[in-house]
């Protein structure tokens, strides 16, 4: 079992998110889950974009967000049709950009 000053060294220094951000987020996984439904391509051509901004700007960062889904979903890998795995690759490294964004937004409210 992990201890409570452990869990503080992983997440102590992440801001808090004010309640109105979280809902932004939430209107933003909406409206994704919708473009996934309606342009399944431009929902795809839009997560690529994030993730190859953070590769260009943030160092490691793209690569690290795509090594968490990918090794994940390589547990999985077998079980999942080629275009299941794509859609689920795809929802999986928005969920992860959506996180970022909301630490961002939060983080850019305490300056």
């Amino acid at each position: 079992m992990m201890s409570y000053g452990s869990l503080e060294r992983k997440y102590g220094f992440l801001p808090r998110v004010p309640e109105h951000i979280v809902e932004q987020m939430m209107r933003e996984v909406n409206d994704f889950a919708t473009l996934m439904k309606h342009d399944f391509e431009g929902a795809k051509k839009t997560v690529s974009q994030n993730i190859e901004w953070l590769k260009e700007n943030k160092d490691f960062l793209g690569k690290a967000v795509e090594a968490s889904v990918d090794s994940a979903l390589e547990l999985y890998g077998e079980k999942l049709s080629h275009i299941d795995w794509i859609s689920l690759r795809t929802l999986l490294l928005k969920g992860q950009l959506l996180v970022l964004q909301l630490i961002n937004e939060a983080l850019g409210e305490h300056i």
